[in-house]
């Protein structure tokens, strides 16, 4: 159901909610970008860039938090990285796990196909720099249909019910854009594709030996069925060299670690 504040403009919208935020005693306020649908979020000494109004809540207990406690729900402070490793962030949407890799020094690759996300991706992460990849990953080189559902952070190339829209992107193999990864550097995967895992992972298969961990959703997002991807996924992973770690329900988020490799 659309919420009534949906059809404020961005000054009402941004003025209501900093006077809730004030009178709840939360950390975070929020103005429009001068960007199209692009809001500002700060919490007077950090800083965040969204493009979906709700998102805002995510920092009510300052930028950083939240951005740690997406992090969590990947369970990445139990990997082991130094400043100049790699973190390669597959379904990026906003870009706050840029934020959490730029604040390690981590070298950081984002790929996010949805417009505005990806904007965001360049504002948070990369100064906005356009560098963020905005295509989507698969097992080949080809065109998808893409059904595009971002206010609720569900858009995939595996259709699903009730989307907004659907449009063609391109997609590539992930082992095809990345050819020269580091040798002396960790490397840690995370993979979020709404469903597509185990197609973003048959198309990292070429790379996949100089991958140090992959933090992968398996949950049940896997197209009109919601089904999950824990299986498909586990076999591939193992098949290729790779042992659970960590394993965090009820979202089904794993951590692998190549055992050969670490």
């Amino acid at each position: 159901m659309r919420d009534i504040t949906d059809t404020f403009q961005p000054n009402i919208y941004c003025a209501l909610i900093n006077a809730r935020n004030w009178a709840r005693g939360k950390k975070h306020r929020i103005s429009p970008s001068g960007e199209q649908n692009i809001y500002r979020v700060t919490d007077g000494q950090n800083e965040l860039f969204i493009c979906r109004r709700k998102r805002h809540n995510r920092s009510k207990n300052g930028v950083l938090a939240g951005v740690e406690a997406l992090a969590k729900q990947y369970s990445l402070e139990h990997i082991p990285l130094s400043p100049g490793d790699w973190f390669i962030d597959c379904g990026a949407n906003i870009g706050e796990l840029g934020v959490w890799a730029k604040n390690r020094d981590l070298h950081y690759i984002a790929f996010e196909p949805e417009p505005l996300e990806a904007r965001c991706v360049n504002l948070n992460a990369f100064g906005g720099e356009n560098r963020v990849n905005r295509l989507a990953l698969w097992s080949e080189d080809t065109l998808l249909d893409f059904f595009s559902k971002p206010g609720t952070a569900d858009s995939s190339a595996i259709e699903i019910n009730d989307f907004d829209a659907v449009r063609k992107v391109q997609a590539k193999r992930l082992d095809a854009i990345l050819t020269d990864l580091p040798a002396n550097n960790k490397v840690v995967l995370k993979i979020e594709a709404e469903g597509a895992e185990p197609e973003v992972l048959a198309g990292s298969e070429n790379m996949l030996s100089k991958i140090a961990y992959i933090a992968i959703d398996c949950g049940f997002e896997r197209g009109k069925e919601s089904a999950h991807t824990f299986t498909e996924t586990n076999n591939f992973l193992v098949d290729r060299g790779f042992r659970v770690e960590i394993a965090k329900f009820p979202r089904m988020t794993m951590v692998y670690k190549n055992v050969q490799n670490v």
